[in-house]
């Protein structure tokens, strides 16, 4: 859960007009997950893995505080204006999708939809490469990688595929690259619907 405080600020730099700092605090941080930070790199470890990413290019101060005995992340900017105060929260976010994904996972569902001809779904590579066959009749057939940390599985149903990892950028980007490989040029999008599409998103552990 993400929540936002906002705190007065220092009136030494600005005697005339009082600064609000606002601080993203996210809380709380469950026993089986380790988030250090170091440099406004954070590290989140957990029952499923590992996740590192850099916040260097974002001016906050990151930091893990124990407060009443439960863990804390508290994202802070200082003196910040109008247009770069929500960069907290969605620093705050993107922590928090490091801790869901680490403890429950996440998980896309993507279903073809054609009109004519049958779009062929087979996972090869142990769920690290997904071929497409049959798009509207072409002999082509299109390998689609999976990124790093992300695996594609077959469903019940042959025009379902799933995609699970515990990096949401990674899962996201994959799912895009998918339907984004199956894009047709010069034709009426609002009429011409064949493709792959996501048709659930969540996480792995309801």
């Amino acid at each position: 859960m993400v929540n936002i405080l906002f705190n007065r600020g220092c009136d030494i730099c600005s005697p005339r007009k009082k600064s609000r700092s606002p601080k993203a605090v996210i809380t709380p941080l469950k026993d089986v997950v380790e988030v250090t930070v170091k440099a406004r790199v954070v590290t989140v470890k957990g029952p499923r893995g590992k996740l590192e990413k850099s916040f260097k290019h974002v001016a906050v101060d990151i930091r893990v505080v124990t407060m009443k005995g439960e863990k804390m992340v508290v994202i802070e900017m200082w003196f910040g204006n109008y247009k770069n105060k929500p960069v907290v929260r969605s620093v705050a976010s993107a922590i928090q999708n490091m801790v869901d994904g680490v403890t429950k996972g996440h998980r896309c569902k993507m279903r073809a939809a054609f009109a004519h001809f049958p779009i062929t779904l087979t996972v090869l590579n142990k769920g690290k490469t997904l071929e497409i066959r049959n798009f509207v009749g072409e002999k082509h057939v299109k390998k689609i990688t999976m990124l790093p940390g992300c695996e594609v599985k077959e469903t019940d149903n042959k025009h379902q595929i799933i995609i699970e990892g515990i990096d949401l950028d990674g899962v996201a980007l994959t799912c895009a690259t998918i339907n984004q490989s199956l894009k047709v040029r010069h034709k009426d999008n609002r009429k011409f619907l064949d493709g792959i599409y996501v048709s659930e998103q969540g996480s792995i552990d309801k």
